[in-house]
């Protein structure tokens, strides 16, 4: 039916025009004030505790997501809510220490609860590697790759891992003995030993970041990717933003992804041409018999390369500072390495071992850094769980966030201070804290299969690094953890003088 023409002419006028504006603008406040209403005050999660701007509307999470302040702000509510917050409609965050068996772990009898879609976004990471994998497939592919972590496997490693290790002692020692200032970024120098570990035991080849005291391209763009990532992420909660956003991303970065993608390809496939019968991680993956697809191989060596480099340099950084940051604590940990060897040659995979005070050292940055201080969520989806002894409505998203779990006084004694002696056994002082809520490696089938490698490569080169050089932190790097995080930490330059052992 035709418009008579009189409203048709109204309609096309200026003044029709600003009425039909208002009236859609009106409609979309009365939808908007409609939804958030409905979060606040009908929705399945109303009755648990939090803000409600953040029960209202994913807002709250973006804003703080997009600034990389969310785990501080979990944190916040949690210290004010309790052991568990609501942190937007449709999402909870727990910091029991239960809340890791009972949202991550082993389910006798039952699935595993699945990981939340809106955060495992395909834009984020492939959906074939082990990463993303549904269940079957995801133990299938582990469990091709249990070989190459296996304990016998990590003895095997130990020459390439002390090779790039003695490589960064060799620069300290320059640095250390040099005429120039004497001053080293150790945020830097530790990405380089782990990312060339990491090189030379997944695609072959190192990426030469020590040898190059510099990054390699296919490593840098990672770096560069950090946050551009984040606001993807934030996208998948009102998909129109999506084609929006990625207008801002500069072309020269869309370029520089795609060759890194390229590249990746590339140094995959290079791996493939290596027949030499070495024992490394993706050794089994390539067997003809594996069963394992190349899309997944080539996705599952990249989050490898990743996940097994960035953290563990993370980790590092974080116990180095917080050593130099307690004089005390780092004369213990010293006098430990430097009176159980006589030699730095002694220093080995299962000589560390000795080092109790140096693991107690690292568990507690675990703790007060963790490489991870956010969460990774998982949904419901059409089952209601039981978590925290509070039933859990289908389709919602839950979580442990690691720096609210592991800062809680409902956890830890002395939360926000560095005291190893917390991991020492029987210390007085320390015996209500809930030792089993630190899991910085997870819990359950999905849990991190490199934990025995990153334990390895960082007692060693830590128990390197303090048996050679006397370390002072710099005046620059004094606030070095006051830190944004985008799924990762946004790492400042670590300035440490490094001076010659003198005893």
């Amino acid at each position: 039916m035709m418009l008579p023409t009189n409203n048709l002419v109204f309609l096309l006028s200026p003044v029709g025009t600003f009425e039909l504006i208002g009236g859609v603008i009106a409609l979309v406040s009365i939808a908007a004030i409609a939804s958030w209403s409905y979060n606040v005050f009908f929705h399945p999660l109303s009755n648990y505790p939090g803000p409600r701007l953040a029960a209202a509307t994913r807002l709250w999470y973006a804003w703080h997501c997009a600034n990389g302040t969310l785990p501080f702000a979990i944190h916040e509510l949690h210290l004010r809510y309790g052991d568990v917050v609501r942190v937007a409609p449709d999402e909870l965050s727990y910091i029991h220490p239960d809340g890791w068996n009972e949202i991550y772990g082993h389910r006798p009898g039952k699935s595993e609860i699945p990981k939340d879609p809106s955060f495992y976004s395909s834009a984020l990471s492939s959906p074939e590697g082990v990463f993303r994998a549904p269940r079957d497939r995801h133990g299938y592919i582990r469990r091709q790759m249990s070989h190459g972590f296996s304990e016998k496997s990590m003895r095997e490693q130990e020459d390439t891992i002390r090779h790039y290790a003695d490589l960064m002692i060799s620069y300290l020692s320059t640095q250390a003995n040099g005429p120039k200032e004497n001053v080293v970024d150790f945020t830097r120098w530790y990405n380089y030993f782990t990312f060339d570990v990491m090189g030379q035991l997944v695609f072959g080849e190192s990426f030469n970041c020590l040898l190059s005291s510099d990054f390699h391209p296919w490593v840098s763009i990672i770096f560069d990717s950090i946050r551009y990532n984040v606001f993807v992420r934030c996208t998948q909660f009102w998909p129109w933003l999506s084609p929006v956003i990625r207008r801002f991303i500069p072309k020269s970065f869309q370029r520089r992804k795609l060759e890194q993608q390229a590249l990746s390809r590339e140094k995959a496939n290079y791996r493939k041409t290596i027949h030499d019968g070495r024992n490394d991680l993706v050794a089994n993956l390539l067997k003809p018999d594996s069963g394992v697809t190349d899309p997944e191989y080539q996705s599952t060596v990249q989050t490898l390369i990743v996940a097994g480099s960035e953290t563990t340099a993370s980790l590092l950084c974080g116990v180095t500072f917080h050593l130099l940051n307690n004089p005390e604590i780092l004369e213990k940990a010293v006098k430990e390495a430097r009176s159980e060897f006589d030699s730095a040659d002694k220093i080995s995979f299962v000589s560390v071992n000795k080092l109790h005070y140096l693991l107690a050292c690292l568990n507690e940055a675990l703790r007060v850094y963790p490489p991870v201080a956010d969460g990774f969520p998982r949904n419901t989806g059409s089952n209601v769980e039981l978590i925290n002894g509070q039933p859990v409505p289908q389709n919602t998203a839950i979580r442990m966030t690691h720096w609210a779990t592991y800062r809680s006084p409902r956890n830890f004694v002395r939360p926000n201070e560095y005291l190893p002696e917390r991991w020492l056994g029987n210390t007085p002082g320390f015996e209500n804290d809930h030792k089993n809520a630190l899991q910085p490696f997870h819990v359950g089938p999905r849990n991190c299969i490199g934990r025995n490698l990153a334990y390895m490569e960082m007692r060693l080169l830590l128990a390197l690094v303090l048996w050679n050089f006397d370390l002072q932190l710099c005046p620059a790097s004094k606030d070095w953890d006051k830190q944004r995080v985008y799924n990762l930490w946004e790492k400042p330059e670590l300035k440490v003088k490094v001076l010659p052992r003198k005893l």
